[in-house]
């Protein structure tokens, strides 16, 4: 269904929110949050020649998200969407590279909480995630600099961008299995379609959500997290480089812009190719990227969304996994344990969210993430420990680990009763300039590294029998295919690729 006098797109759907007046009904307790510990407006708008810089400015709190910050964010970008001056934008933070952002103000939301200001504490995630759902759909590019911590709502303002430029300070994390919350923000819609390895059913995923493992720059662009790998020291120069990118408008741009047309397909090549010439031409000597081949196939298969109905499932996976590897199997032990330490029903929450998200289109999935955050901040169920566990973690610096009340697997009523909408608790993303959605990235997988799923059809389909697969493999991505030629790291996902799934072809 479409809604009257808007365009139709290519492979989109007509967003179906009605409009809100986005300055009705926030919270008067966020209002003393929109000044930094300078005196500072708390995001910073500057130009850049053809570029808007959005420039994230609450460094005592590593830029951490309240409700402010991300209204000021969703109403300046609604206005950039409207301009045929601007070229890109560009996301970044004052204090890098400590951190782009640290995640959402979850400590402040579990207080309001506590103190029963509920309204206060969903204002939050509401203009948290109708950014969200802007960024994911912007009518033009936007290029995140993940330079230094991006954990939770960092990853939110970075992962829906085609460009996510990691550095060497990268720490990337979504770690909210530690306080009884869930990988919110779309990740959960993101991650099973941009990993690039361990993910044909969102293993890989469904892992980061539930390990909460930081993972550095240098293995986040292995993974997919990050499009590309640009040193700290780089990052100056490439942005004046992005800002003298120049398209000339042959005609009055459209919301459709981003998604048809030579002129919005040659911009995107324009800025890969001019991040492509400030990124790294080799990784430090001394890398080494974390996942190993025998941990990559206890992933693959202890944590396959398409087989698993709750947690109880991945722990007795990694439990009774035994492939003969010590390697393997102490990882899987390991992780058994680590996983035994955190939120039952907060893994049993993400495990549905990314076997939902990873099937629907953003704006379901982000309202999804609007109505489990809605209903874990209410508690009306009982369920959600959220408040009580970030209360003890991060306001009272507690140095033990929280001892959960709930420690056995959701039922399907209660496991549902988080996800459903209740009348008592009205929640509705905000609807924006831009007013389409998707079920696909339109540019995502143009500019990263390949995908595993992309790298075996190639294999099956045109090197079957190849006296040389190891070398003819490498040597199409690397020298041949135009979206991965000269990528740094092709060789060493090819090479872990064909030693897990071609080993006896390529020897």
């Amino acid at each position: 269904m479409w809604r009257s006098g808007v365009k139709q797109l290519p492979n989109c759907k007509v967003s179906l929110l009605q409009p809100l007046k986005r300055n009705a009904g926030l919270s008067t307790s966020a209002i003393n949050y929109n000044m930094n510990a300078s005196n500072e407006p708390v995001v910073l708008y500057q130009v850049k020649d053809t570029a808007r810089l959005v420039v994230l400015n609450r460094p005592e709190k590593l830029n951490a998200l309240n409700t402010l910050m991300c209204k000021s964010m969703f109403d300046t970008l609604n206005e950039y969407s409207k301009s045929d001056l601007i070229n890109l934008v560009i996301i970044k933070s004052s204090n890098a590279p400590r951190s782009l952002c640290a995640g959402g103000d979850v400590a402040q939301v579990a207080k309001t909480n506590l103190e029963g200001n509920f309204k206060a504490s969903t204002d939050v995630f509401t203009a948290e995630y109708s950014l969200n759902y802007l960024l994911a759909t912007f009518n033009k590019p936007i290029v995140s600099f993940m330079d230094g911590i991006t954990m939770g709502g960092g990853v939110g303002v970075s992962i829906h961008s085609p460009f996510r430029v990691a550095s060497e300070f990268t720490k990337w994390a979504m770690p909210e299995m530690d306080i009884g919350f869930f990988p919110d923000v779309g990740t959960t819609f993101a991650l099973p379609r941009i990993l690039t390895l361990a993910n044909s059913n969102s293993q890989m995923a469904l892992y980061l959500c539930l390990t909460g493992d930081v993972i550095s720059g240098e293995d986040a662009y292995i993974l997919g997290l990050a499009s590309h790998y640009v040193s700290h020291d780089n990052l100056a120069r490439l942005e004046t480089r992005l800002g003298e990118i120049n398209v000339f408008h042959q005609r009055k741009h459209t919301n459709a812009s981003r998604y048809s047309g030579e002129e919005g397909v040659a911009l995107y090549d324009m800025i890969n190719d001019s991040i492509k010439e400030y990124s790294e031409p080799r990784f430090p000597s001394d890398y080494k990227f974390r996942f190993s081949d025998d941990q990559l196939i206890v992933i693959e298969r202890c944590f396959n969304i398409n087989n698993i109905t709750s947690i109880e499932d991945v722990l007795h996976n990694l439990k009774a996994f035994d492939n003969g590897s010590i390697e393997a199997k102490k990882f899987a032990t390991q992780l058994e344990e680590k996983l035994r330490t955190k939120s039952i029903t907060s893994m049993d929450v993400a495990i549905k969210l990314i076997q939902e998200n990873s099937k629907d289109h953003i704006e379901s999935a982000l309202r999804r993430d609007l109505y489990v955050a809605g209903n874990m901040c209410y508690d009306q169920s009982g369920l959600s420990e959220f408040s009580n566990a970030t209360k003890f973690k991060l306001l009272d610096k507690g140095k033990t680990p929280y001892e959960w009340k709930h420690n056995t697997p959701l039922n399907k009523i209660e496991l549902n009763s988080l996800f459903s909408t209740k009348p008592s608790i009205p929640l509705s993303l905000w609807s924006n300039n831009i007013n389409v959605t998707w079920k696909d990235y339109p540019y995502h997988l143009k500019y990263q590294l390949p995908t595993e799923q992309t790298i075996e059809t190639y294999i099956n389909e045109n090197l079957k029998g190849s006296k040389n697969l190891e070398q003819d493999t490498i040597n199409y991505f690397l020298n041949y295919n135009k979206d991965t030629k000269d990528k740094l790291g092709v060789k060493l996902l090819c090479n872990s690729i064909l030693r897990r799934k071609f080993q006896s072809n390529s020897q």
